[in-house]
């Protein structure tokens, strides 16, 4: 394992894991392979984020266990479990690593989207990259809006695909994503999940994220020069938002669920203290 100080240049992509990953059949089996995940994940956590060393073969064997496709519908080829089973894991992992908890945070919140506003194509194509393992990291907040769904980043139609320019940051994920979606405007001004290769010409991710406590999330800057995005990886995520669906919850009560396993593991630590180390 390798210490991260944030540096100021472009991080190189990651390459992707050999072989495809796991897909967990049952909401039992998600929660036992959390439990087990979860175990070698405590180790060396304390470590990890003091001195910010980034998880990478911990994340390799998240993302290869089956528990980032659990979202993915069974008519794609996933487990289609529920949410419930989702944010159980998700407090499983952050009990014992939050910043491994955090990572697949907009992942899953991307993977429900799609299946929210995409037509069934776009949903076979990038479901089968989730299955394989593939990893979504994003590129969604800006500098200097009021609000959160304040973009100034915006794409512009070349045909067959679009070319994204922009600056985005607190990109949770996408140091060591494969793909990263963006989002943009058209020339509507409605917002899109353009979805681009990591390694994609004029896409920069700079590791200069600085934080106390979950140091590495494996976030950063994300620098946009005229990105090129197949269409294929254009996903409408505004329709999400055109009518009521669960669109923006997910992304938030996947947060809460995070949230939940800091402060078991907050209560744990406490308890221990008290009862085997502080003095009476």
């Amino acid at each position: 394992m390798t210490k991260h100080e944030p540096l100021k240049t472009p991080v190189p992509p990651v390459a992707r894991t050999i072989g495809d990953a796991h897909i967990i059949q049952t909401d039992a089996e998600a929660i036992a392979v959390a439990h087990k995940l979860a175990a070698d994940f405590a180790k060396g956590a304390s470590d990890r984020d003091r001195n910010r060393i980034w998880p990478q073969e911990q994340l390799d064997a998240f993302s290869q266990s089956g528990l980032w496709s659990i979202n993915v519908p069974k008519e794609y080829g996933g487990p289609g479990l529920s949410y419930l089973t989702l944010n159980r894991v998700i407090a499983i992992i952050s009990e014992a690593d939050p910043s491994l908890g955090q990572v697949p945070q907009n992942h899953l919140g991307v993977v429900a989207a799609i299946n929210t506003v995409s037509d069934p194509a776009q949903k076979a194509l990038l479901f089968g990259e989730v299955l394989k393992g593939t990893r979504f990291g994003n590129a969604f907040s800006e500098f200097g809006s009021k609000r959160a769904v304040d973009f100034e980043t915006k794409f512009t139609d070349e045909g067959d695909h679009v070319r994204v320019t922009g600056r985005k940051f607190y990109s949770s994920g996408a140091l060591l994503a494969h793909l990263v979606p963006i989002v943009a405007l058209d020339d509507k001004g409605r917002a899109w999940y353009a979805i681009a290769d990591r390694g994609a010409e004029g896409l920069s991710v700079i590791d200069d994220w600085s934080s106390f406590g979950q140091r590495t999330t494996l976030s950063g800057t994300v620098i946009l020069d005229n990105v090129k995005v197949p269409k294929t990886h254009l996903v409408p995520g505004y329709k999400g938002y055109e009518a009521p669906s669960a669109d923006g919850a997910i992304f938030q009560v996947i947060q809460v669920a995070v949230d939940l396993g800091i402060a078991r593991a907050a209560i744990a630590d406490t308890k221990d203290f008290v009862l085997h180390r502080s003095r009476a």
